[in-house]
């Protein structure tokens, strides 16, 4: 027998109209940049008094409620300036979460600076923040140099952004009475969005909470400056972020 004799291969058997068996393709990411304008997470902030104010989830979400309590000022007290406490659904019962201090002993030249201690579990975790032109604060989250910003007139907004990038991560809008609201009436609204912030891996509920604390750290700050932000439809705040 010739050993250089030709072997058919198996596959030249198969009939020509024959085709390989169709594959699933590749498992699609998690979320679509469409997606990215659609709010993870969206909280009404209710304003009881000046001293007030109550995040209220809304839609399908199961996120918490949070409460926020602030101080008048007082000399050499080592209270904080800002408490707030987390409400889970279900659960009547409130978890200290966070307290902010604003800090009026910092480096030339000055600036409104601040910081706050968060508390999840067992994570503990504390945060620097200032504010160079006296509306936008800078926060560093997840590693990244992130900035609450606040936008547009007369639509005014909070929105926090990566300094490297247009993206949203999150945005709080002034409602037409905004800060100036009293008697549990609607201050704003904050949106969160899908962000690799928002979705990463670990704690995505903490990072959210994170976001939270920074905002309420800039809306005090504002009433300490006597500036109640409103918008005639809606104002945000920004976060931006240095990757």
């Amino acid at each position: 027998m010739d050993l250089l004799q030709h072997r058919d291969d198996p596959l030249d058997l198969l009939a020509t109209d024959d085709e390989l068996p169709d594959y699933e393709p590749a498992t699609a990411p998690e979320y679509t940049i469409g997606d990215t304008h659609i709010p993870l997470h969206t909280y009404y902030l209710r304003q009881t008094d000046r001293r007030h104010q109550l995040f209220v989830p809304y839609g399908p979400s199961a996120s918490s409620s949070f409460r926020v309590a602030s101080r008048s000022a007082r000399l050499f007290s080592k209270k904080a300036d800002t408490d707030i406490w987390r409400i889970k659904p279900g659960k009547t019962a409130e978890e200290h979460m966070c307290s902010i201090w604003f800090d009026n002993n910092g480096p030339l030249p000055w600036c409104p600076r601040a910081h706050f201690s968060y508390k999840y579990g067992l994570e503990f975790s504390t945060h620097a923040m200032e504010s160079r032109n006296f509306s936008d604060w800078s926060i560093v989250l997840g590693g990244w140099n992130c900035m609450w910003m606040l936008e547009g007139y007369p639509q005014y907004r909070m929105v926090l952004r990566q300094r490297s990038s247009d993206e949203v991560i999150a945005r709080f809008n002034f409602s037409a009475k905004g800060t100036a609201a009293l008697g549990g009436a609607e201050a704003g609204d904050l949106s969160i969005y899908r962000h690799v912030l928002t979705l990463g891996p670990g704690n995505m509920d903490g990072m959210v909470e994170k976001m939270l604390c920074g905002l309420v750290v800039a809306l005090a700050n504002f009433r300490k400056m006597g500036k109640y932000h409103k918008s005639m439809q809606s104002k945000s705040m920004v976060v931006d972020v240095d990757g």
